[in-house]
């Protein structure tokens, strides 16, 4: 298991999110700035009231947020679980970034998710992925579901405005999820994120069993058709095929001994970018 090494997360934001997120804003400023001002114009400033209630019950809100999550799940810690616990401090340290808190988390979803509440930064971990990270013997695997995760949280991604208009706008979403691949990449390797996009695909007891050149082989015909993208249209992530994809090296690079430089999108250009963007209004 290879140290990960010391990178700059901006560097691997995929191609086009800042227009995505240019677009998203103003969707988020016509969908709630103005209507707060024409609900409040509507009402004669009667509807502030309940407004400004809800500003101050947030505060509230988010000490019982997390109070439930710290209540409802397992902190990970030097003494609970300290490889997580180390694996975390490591890649925090790559992307210089305090550790945020982990917690384990029971689902029977092979995944995990950064959440921000308030000012804390947590990574919530489905207690599937990290079973099946052990029993696979798989370190690195689980070693880049969390660089994943810390990356929503170095981009940026986690803020109280910018999540929602990730949320509201789902092609800066999608846009968001390949960069934090290719942050995680960077970190652990293309190998380790082709394996555990492989295992949200189709879960720990099938994975042993897995034809590896042809997933190559569909992940590839997935990519290059031409539907792939109206076929994420509706979508918050891309579709895992496409971003199995993006994990496998290119034949030019068969020889290239440092396997995380290739995580970069600039190293390999986004093959949508000439399409129009069906999702921009």
């Amino acid at each position: 298991m290879a140290k990960a090494r010391q990178i700059d997360p901006r560097d691997y934001i995929e191609p086009g999110t800042g227009f995505q997120q240019t677009i998203g804003y103003i969707l988020f400023f016509l969908s709630s700035v103005l209507g707060l001002i024409v609900i409040t114009v509507a009402t004669f400033g009667i509807a502030l009231i309940p407004i400004i209630i809800g500003l101050i019950m947030y505060f509230y809100r988010v000490r019982i947020a997390l109070a439930q999550l710290r209540g409802s799940a397992l902190k990970v810690s030097s003494k609970q679980f300290p490889e997580i616990h180390e694996y975390v401090a490591e890649l925090a340290d790559a992307i210089d970034m305090d550790p945020p808190d982990v917690y384990i988390m029971e689902s029977a979803q092979q995944n995990a998710f950064a959440a921000k509440i308030g000012a804390k930064k947590n990574v919530v971990l489905f207690d599937s992925i990290v079973n099946a990270a052990i029993q696979l013997n798989k370190p690195d695997l689980l070693r880049f579901i969390i660089g994943h995760e810390l990356a929503h949280h170095a981009l940026g991604h986690t803020g109280l405005i910018r999540s929602q208009v990730s949320m509201i706008y789902k092609p800066l979403s999608r846009s968001d999820e390949l960069s934090c691949d290719a942050v995680a990449a960077a970190l652990v390797g293309e190998q380790a994120g082709k394996e555990a996009l492989t295992l949200l695909l189709i879960g720990p007891h099938l994975f042993p069993k897995l034809n590896v050149a042809a997933l190559d082989r569909q992940a590839l015909a997935v990519e290059e058709d031409r539907y792939t993208k109206k076929a994420e249209k509706q979508m918050h992530y891309p579709l895992l095929l496409r971003r199995i994809a993006r994990m496998i090296p290119d034949e030019d690079d068969a020889y290239e001994e440092e396997r995380p430089s290739k995580a970069k999108p600039k190293s390999k250009p986004n093959r949508y970018d000439d399409e129009e963007d069906d999702d921009a209004r």
